[in-house]
């Protein structure tokens, strides 16, 4: 299994990802983990339109994409993972998939959470989770297209007021 990197974002799979960021990570599939997205067949159909020729696309709930990595499902495979909560990248830590890093793309500023940089926003929650990431030795910077210089997710949060 060679997940070649996870990002973060609540719109999951749209253009920039399918265009931009293909031509930068090459998957060979792309994971969209997500427990509500998972059950909705209209969005998972109309996410599968925008899928690149010669990819896969998988739209799963958490517990189905930790069986299909431990079963090896995906282990000749390259990976693009895509999510809209950090907690779902330490969830896939803790059953032992290796994540290289992760970059945030959007995270909107709803429910109270704290604007960190033009698309980025988040809430203490998702902060303990950036930060537990990175203390597990997982880069994470915000990034929204391949051209954007990585932000580091520290230097982000340093002195805001996080609610």
């Amino acid at each position: 299994m060679t997940v070649v990197l996870a990002r973060l974002d609540q719109r999951l799979v749209h253009g920039i990802v399918v265009n931009q960021w293909a031509a930068e990570v090459q998957p060979k599939r792309y994971m969209v983990i997500d427990d509500a997205v998972s059950q909705d067949e209209d969005v998972k159909a109309s996410m599968r339109l925008s899928k690149p020729a010669g990819t896969g696309m998988s739209i799963i709930n958490t517990e189905k994409a930790l069986t299909n990595f431990k079963a090896g499902k995906y282990d000749a495979q390259r990976v693009f993972v895509i999510a809209k909560e950090p907690s779902t990248m330490l969830k896939l830590l803790d059953a032992g998939i290796e994540i290289p890093r992760v970059d945030i793309g959007i995270i909107f500023a709803e429910d109270g959470r704290t604007q960190i940089s033009k698309f980025v926003s988040v809430n203490q929650q998702e902060v303990a989770d950036f930060k537990e990431l990175e203390k597990r030795g997982v880069p994470v910077n915000i990034r929204y297209v391949p051209a954007d210089s990585p932000e580091p997710f520290d230097k982000a949060i340093a002195g805001k007021d996080i609610k």
